[in-house]
């Protein structure tokens, strides 16, 4: 990140306005710039949940709303639901849409139409998922790669604040098979994390940056999920 008051902190300002906060070199920051197609979006509640979350663990969240809806029917056409498309490959959605400055500074968050539009399964392709049995076909509610993260929009709030609260974390953490957690990660009967998967994740908000090569072919957890599938 530069300085305080540098380029990439006036471009978020300038894109974003009064929604960017700026940025404190004695904080740990967290900008997530939410990029939606056109009818969908995350509720003030999720937004406030998942901020305050954050900010009770000396995070200090800011959610940027990027101004510009991407039509639904030529995003559907170009891009489709396939995880890959849309995350990661030179062609994707994150190559192609995301300005390079915003991609080193903050987590990318894009979301996709889901159950709340009944055309659409509500879901996103995985080939990771798939290759590994996992989901339904290889369909999953969100995935995440790096610093960048997709979810299906949900109508139910309970239901849109576990997702997008467990996509935002998997920037710095993977799933957790302890019985015993019962966090987004976990069980996911409760919205928050473990005291470990917090220092965990403090510890990894450097991962926003694109250029840290936290993708993934190296992100720990795809690989012992890989090398468990395997075994299987």
């Amino acid at each position: 990140m530069d300085e305080r008051g540098g380029p990439v902190e006036r471009a978020f300002a300038d894109t974003f306005g009064d929604q960017f906060e700026g940025l404190d070199p004695s904080r740990r920051d967290l900008l997530i710039d939410v990029r939606y197609v056109e009818g969908t979006g995350i509720s003030s509640g999720t937004k406030a949940t998942i901020e305050r979350l954050f900010r009770r663990e000396g995070i200090y969240a800011q959610w940027l709303d990027h101004p510009e809806r991407y039509d639904r029917d030529a995003f559907e056409r170009r891009y489709g639901s396939d995880a890959r498309s849309l995350l990661w490959g030179g062609g994707s959605f994150y190559r192609t849409e995301i300005e390079r400055r915003f991609r080193n500074a903050a987590l990318q968050l894009l979301v996709v139409p889901g159950r709340a539009h009944p055309e659409y399964s509500g879901l996103v392709y995985s080939p990771v998922t798939d290759a590994l049995g996992g989901g339904e076909d290889g369909n999953v509610n969100g995935f995440s790669v790096g610093n960048r993260a997709v979810v299906a929009d949900r109508d139910d709030p309970r239901e849109e604040r576990r997702l997008v609260f467990h996509e935002i974390a998997h920037l710095g953490l993977c799933h957790a098979d302890d019985p015993d957690n019962d966090g987004v990660m976990g069980s996911g009967e409760r919205i928050d994390l473990t005291d470990r998967e917090w220092d965990l994740l403090r510890q990894r908000l450097d991962n926003v940056q694109d250029a840290t090569g936290y993708d993934i072919l190296f992100r720990p957890c795809l690989r012992e999920d890989s090398l468990s599938g395997l075994a299987d």
